[in-house]
């Protein structure tokens, strides 16, 4: 299979941004046909549950249906007759409020009144001071004065104004009658409609088609009735705070609160403006705005923290700023329908992006999965530059993750990617010596935090028997010794360190040799240590054949059986590298840390029992 050329990368990204910009022209253009269709559908999808529910009670197809949409949108209608009840009976009251509102805010902001009208007043002298020359100059040579001239339109006549508004409730019941005529028909024929989708868009994967159809159902179904539910309490409970507090038409507020928090994150406070600006023009004193105000604190809280991890938490698998993006594009596409229906959209858009090759970077743009892992993660961070990140998330995997399988999983990953990615020109020997060293000091830093640690762990132990220190004191002076050499490089040499910090035995010595500055410095200190384990650290990609060279070296230098080589992050067979380093069949080779601590711990069981 051949690779894509820049060419053929510039054609096919070319080829997908025209045809987005299509899409959203069409989307545009077509928005009178696509909002009551869009709308349907959504809705839908919300009452198809009922539906089942009723014919798994052995009602009939288009009974169920019927009395699922006559339910759904009595109680949609009356709820919409309740507050148009509230808002006629609050509209007249409103000149009552004005007078206590003006006061109201006349004593909260004196200060910031006063300044201004000392502004005010100081333009106005200004502008009454102005020399004659900057008022209506007349003309050279006449003596007419300039005059502007305005044209005033003549008022609309009754008849006018008459068929404005009935055009306009004309056109919004003839929307409403489409929309519930469609879900009708769309919750009768759902099975035979979901089977033409299927074979219109996705006859040769019928597979795929088919489950993005039942994750898409699935999750914008539950979203949207469980934050139906989440909006009812909500309002619900608004409704009843607000007349405990003491506020007029309290069940309008209420149908607000629920209706406006749909709208993603700034609905709920758009829908308390209202009753906080009529509590501060009821009451005289702060005590009704303020509780008005915790009041949706508290139930704003109760709402995210409580009830939506409870019912649905993040199953909708769409990000934060996804959902704040998706509410300006659907708002500028589609107006204020287009912010109420922005999630659910977003989620379709993203399951969609799931099962689709082509169109997945929406799941990548839309998702609030990490897009890379941890391992990647930490790399990235690593060759962007930022240490201090990168320690940052190792730090944080460390409260959850073991350190071993942070050693192996990530900074070992780091490790031989910084080396392949060095070898292949990605970048200069510059960044590989920051990488190298980076790693370095974030092995330094655990293994100090787990020194500190075994400090405090050996401390409080001495002080509750100060004999379980002795066996360890005998086994130190017994000299008992494992060293962790560097095949070749810097990079074998904090895989060692790793390894040191993992092998925790009381009584002996682990201890990781930096890379020597010449050949037979390595031969020397194992001359002069005489260590009971020695463990060759390689990392590729030519692990194997710096492992063999020194193995070759150290035979013969360290008791049968107790040479071990970590061919770490290693992809091939272990059987076939043991071959190729060819030491003999006594050594040990191992491709983690978790492992050669397992088998070092083996290995030096015997004699730590022997000198205890």
């Amino acid at each position: 299979m051949t690779a894509m050329t820049p060419s053929d990368h510039f054609a096919k990204s070319t080829w997908m941004l025209a045809s987005i910009a299509v899409v959203v022209a069409a989307l545009y253009l077509a928005k009178e046909l696509l909002v009551p269709l869009t709308l349907a559908v959504l809705l839908s999808f919300m009452l198809s549950p009922v539906c089942d529910w009723l014919e798994r009670r052995r009602l009939p197809r288009i009974p169920a249906v019927m009395v699922t949409a006559v339910l759904g949108f009595a109680a949609l209608g009356l709820l919409v007759w309740i507050a148009v009840v509230q808002m006629t009976e609050l509209a007249p009251k409103m000149p009552e409020y004005q007078a206590n509102l003006k006061a109201k805010l006349h004593s909260a902001n004196t200060y910031a009144i006063s300044v201004l009208s000392k502004v005010t007043s100081a333009g106005r002298d200004i502008g009454q001071n102005l020399p004659e020359s900057e008022g209506p100059q007349e003309v050279e040579g006449t003596n007419e004065r300039l005059y502007s001239v305005r044209v005033v339109s003549s008022p609309a006549s009754p008849l006018e104004v008459f068929g404005g508004v009935f055009g306009t409730v004309l056109g919004g019941f003839a929307s409403a009658g489409i929309v519930i005529v469609l879900v009708v028909f769309f919750l009768i024929r759902r099975e035979d409609l979901r089977d033409r989708f299927i074979h219109l868009i996705g006859k040769d994967q019928v597979t795929v088609t088919t489950q993005m159809l039942e994750d898409a159902g699935t999750r914008v179904s539950r979203y949207l009735s469980m934050l139906l539910f989440i909006n009812a309490t909500f309002g619900t409970a608004v409704g009843i705070g607000l007349y405990l507090i003491g506020l007029p038409n309290a069940v309008l507020w209420g149908i607000l609160a629920a209706t406006l928090r749909f709208i993603p994150y700034l609905g709920p406070w758009i829908a308390a403006a209202m009753p906080i600006g009529l509590a501060m023009a009821l009451s005289t004193g702060w005590l009704a705005p303020l509780l008005t105000i915790g009041l949706f604190v508290a139930l704003e809280l109760f709402s995210n923290n409580v009830m939506e991890p409870w019912l649905y938490g993040k199953r909708t698998g769409v990000s934060a700023v996804a959902v704040l993006v998706a509410a300006v594009f659907w708002t500028w596409l589609w107006g204020v329908v287009g912010l109420l229906l922005a999630t659910p959209l977003t989620v379709c858009l993203l399951v969609i992006g799931k099962h689709v090759p082509q169109l997945s970077f929406l799941d990548v743009l839309l998702g609030n999965e990490p897009v890379f892992e941890p391992a990647k993660r930490v790399y990235q961070r690593l060759v962007a530059g930022d240490q201090e990140e990168a320690a940052q998330l190792v730090e944080d995997y460390c409260v959850e993750t073991p350190l071993v399988e942070i050693y192996d999983t990530m900074l070992i990953s780091a490790l031989v990617l910084s080396q392949a990615h060095w070898r292949r020109g990605d970048f200069g020997e510059d960044r590989l010596k920051y990488i190298l060293q980076s790693v370095k000091e974030i092995v330094q830093e655990q293994g100090e935090r787990r020194r500190e640690i075994s400090a405090a762990e050996a401390s409080e132990n001495r002080d509750e028997d100060d004999e379980d220190s002795r066996p360890a004191v005998a086994a130190d002076q017994a000299g008992l010794c494992v060293l962790c050499l560097p095949a070749r490089n810097d990079a074998d040499e904090i895989a060692g360190m790793m390894l040191s910090q993992l092998v925790d035995l009381p009584g002996c010595d682990v201890e990781a040799v930096p890379v020597p500055s010449a050949a037979g410095e390595l031969i020397a200190l194992v001359r002069q240590r005489q260590p009971q384990v020695i463990c060759i650290s390689a990392l590729p990609p030519a692990a194997v054949m710096h492992a063999r060279a020194l193995c070759r070296r150290l035979r013969g230098r360290v008791p049968e059986g107790n040479l071990m080589v970590g061919l770490w992050h290693a992809q091939e067979d272990l059987n076939k590298a043991k071959e190729r380093i060819g030491c003999g069949p006594h050594i040990h080779v191992v491709a983690t840390l978790a492992e050669a601590r397992e088998k070092i711990r083996l290995l030096m069981q015997p004699l730590l029992n022997q000198g205890a």
